[in-house]
């Protein structure tokens, strides 16, 4: 069933019809044709006089009604819903005031001895379909909003007993401990606050640094700053350090310890200054999707990365390209 959002905007949408288009709907509904046995039913013939606009105003609305309602034998959804306003106006197998016709329902179990009889026909009518189809839908408002009511309620921490309470702050606990920190270099923190004041990055105080840092805090639930290398740092040894020659052999730096996607995301997002919800509306990912991503619970699909590395391109400037590794 659908929510009732959608059943109040509906009941809205068949209340907001002019008075002029309304219009009354026929039914007739024949039980058998030559011989008369419990699978000869046919469907409904419904007989709608309207003209072509209020026709056309009443389909587009009850085609889209019909699709939130249990499946009929019928392929035409318009059917569908006067068969639910049908319902809803008669109940019960044999509904009163309405004409039987025809000859005695007789039938046997075997095919042969069936008896003969006439169609059973049966008549009806509905008047005033959008007003009906409108109270159809305000009641069908009022059964979504009692369902919501409930599961609302369920899912309330002030109505969970006291096992449930302790055990979901638990779950909370552990998954907080499991997850790594957010990692956020200190050259976008000056970058950030130099634009923001006016100043050179290399004149931003660690003060001004931990106090942008810190504001952070509320929005994440943990943070690393990955210091900056010592600023004014000679790219060149100077000329009284001895260099290299060609007899020494030079010494190979260890490899730096490679990074695994998770963590590559948190560097290139940190850099990017970008936040989960942002980044994910960028690479057009579920958020919850991209925070499993940068936690390292899920790899992402290539084509994902191909995103990422198209968003973390665009926003840095340069090429950008993600080490596919586990």
């Amino acid at each position: 069933m659908a929510n009732s959002e959608f059943w109040r905007e509906l009941a809205i949408s068949f209340k907001s019809v002019p008075e002029l288009y309304e219009f009354t709907a026929f039914r007739q509904y024949y039980m058998g044709q030559r011989y008369f046995s419990p699978t000869s039913i046919t469907e409904p013939d419904w007989q709608l006089q309207a003209t072509p606009i209020a026709l056309a105003e009443f389909r587009a609305m009850a085609i889209r009604g019909a699709t939130m309602l249990p499946p009929l034998r019928t392929s035409d959804l318009a059917v569908t819903w006067l068969e639910a306003l049908w319902k809803e106006a008669n109940e019960g197998p044999v509904r009163s005031g309405i004409p039987i016709l025809g000859g005695n329902r007789v039938w046997s179990s075997d095919p042969a001895k069936i008896v003969p009889a006439g169609p059973i026909e049966l008549r009806g009518k509905i008047d005033h379909v959008f007003q009906a189809s409108s109270a159809l839908c305000r009641k069908s408002e009022s059964e979504a909003l009692q369902i919501e009511f409930e599961e609302n309620k369920r899912n309330d921490p002030r109505n969970w007993s006291p096992l449930r309470a302790n055990f979901e702050a638990f779950r909370a606990i552990k998954e907080l401990h499991a997850r790594p920190p957010e990692r956020i270099p200190e050259s976008l923190v000056r970058r950030t606050i130099a634009d923001q004041i006016g100043i050179k990055p290399e004149e931003v105080t660690p003060r001004q640094i931990n106090l942008a840092v810190a504001s952070l805090v509320p929005f994440y639930h943990s943070l690393e700053l990955i210091p900056d290398s010592s600023p004014g740092a000679p790219d060149a040894p100077p000329d009284d350090q001895p260099t290299a020659t060609h007899d020494e052999p030079k010494a190979i730096p260890p490899s730096p310890p490679e990074e695994t996607i998770a963590e590559q995301l948190k560097r290139l997002r940190g850099e990017c200054g970008l936040t989960i919800p942002k980044l994910a509306e960028l690479v057009h990912i579920d958020p919850r999707t991209v925070d499993r991503h940068l936690a390292g619970e899920s790899t992402p699909y290539p084509r994902n990365i191909s995103a990422y590395e198209r968003v973390f391109s665009t926003n840095l400037k340069r090429q950008v390209l993600i080490k596919k590794m586990p």
